[in-house]
């Protein structure tokens, strides 16, 4: 895993498509649909230019923590972040989508100024995986996430991986 800038990330450009790797409330495919649509609550624009659905979607298990951050005007509590610099272990998910649709998305997040770190997580089938989170660190600005943004989380961990012993508490 590498943090690059978007200078660094423009060397991708010649990628029609690229790994998008979520964790926290993106792994719910039905709140990630909102970056590609657009949506009024939960979305900082009108979504992608392009609107067509991811073309595949993975699990990926992160060998680094989330932890929780902030407070979301959306979900009211901490956001979910990955902390790069620790190991651990989060459940994750891929999404294989356009480049003009990762910088979409990486957009709309960097717009609500809550993800300034950009992250080269890693290659699959000879794609590049990229992955976004935050500068501060997980013992800096701890904060409950609410119910409501737990239970998208949550969701979208059962949507993909089934029942599982580990749900965000």
């Amino acid at each position: 895993m590498k943090v690059i800038d978007k200078e660094e990330l423009n060397k991708y450009k010649d990628y029609k498509y690229v790994w998008y790797a979520c964790y926290g409330s993106n792994i719910n495919f039905d709140r990630f649909m909102k970056y590609i649509n657009g949506d009024a609550k939960y979305s900082t624009s009108e979504g992608c230019d392009d609107k067509s659905l991811p073309l595949e979607e993975r699990q990926y298990i992160f060998e680094h923590p989330i932890y929780f951050a902030g407070k979301s005007r959306i979900w009211g509590g901490g956001v979910a972040y990955l902390d790069y610099e620790r190991p651990g272990r989060c459940y994750g998910k891929l999404y294989k989508v356009s480049m003009n649709q990762f910088k979409g998305i990486l957009e709309q997040e960097q717009r609500a100024q809550l993800y300034n770190v950009i992250l080269l997580v890693d290659e699959i089938d000879d794609l590049p995986v990229f992955s976004f989170t935050a500068k501060h660190r997980i013992d800096e600005i701890l904060s409950e996430p609410s119910e409501e943004y737990l239970n998208v989380i949550n969701k979208g961990i059962h949507d993909l991986y089934g029942n599982v012993e580990e749900d965000f508490k």
